[in-house]
């Protein structure tokens, strides 16, 4: 359960370093569970709070329906990383990027710093296309938005473009090597270190 922190930018609004990481089982932590999930691993390393909003089974829209949570939260900025039950689902790429846009846009529009989290590689190769449409159009809106991107599905390629062994539990759910890798992702973009703006 979530405890707020208190500080002294409360009464201002959104905490200095308060993140929450809006997506679903893999931010979640799926199989082993939220401590081991690339949320705590980073928020342990970096001493940054994060709140874990990941929803087991969750798509972009049910992500979309649970902004009001995320605002409520008052944090400085939301990582959303979505898309695999979407592709699981075989939903058109257009819907994700509706849903996806739609949250960027009412992040913004409330003050919190808006950071995409791309989703992992899937090993089914239906799904697989439709995360590269999916990611593709995340490139795009990044560009036109300015929006920051956690290249977490980087975190599982080898330099030859396939899958690490022992990064994946399953077909998509990463395996504690493979949320490590995700944790040092983030870490390593600095976005946790300047509320959302890392470069």
């Amino acid at each position: 359960m979530y405890h707020p922190v208190s500080s002294e930018n409360d009464a201002a609004g959104a905490t200095r370093h308060r993140f929450v990481a809006l997506g679903d089982s893999i931010t979640w932590g799926f199989p082993e569970g939220t401590h081991a999930s690339w949320v705590a691993l980073a928020a342990r390393a970096s001493g940054v709070e994060i709140i874990n909003m990941g929803v087991n089974g969750d798509t972009l829209a049910g992500m979309r329906a649970r902004l009001g949570r995320v605002l409520a939260a008052r944090p400085v900025a939301c990582i959303v990383t979505g898309g695999t039950n979407d592709a699981a689902l075989g939903r058109p790429v257009p819907d994700m990027a509706a849903d996806l846009g739609a949250m960027v846009e009412a992040l913004a529009n409330a003050g919190v710093v808006p950071v995409i989290g791309m989703p992992p590689p899937f090993l089914d190769a239906r799904c697989e296309r439709i995360l590269a449409g999916y990611r593709q159009f995340v490139n795009t809106l990044a560009g036109t938005r300015h929006v920051r991107v956690v290249p977490f599905d980087r975190a599982f390629r080898s330099a030859d473009g396939t899958v690490g062994a022992g990064l994946l539990a399953d077909v998509a759910h990463p395996a504690p090597a493979g949320y490590e890798a995700m944790a040092e992702m983030l870490l390593r973009t600095g976005i946790l270190q300047r509320g959302g703006n890392g470069g």
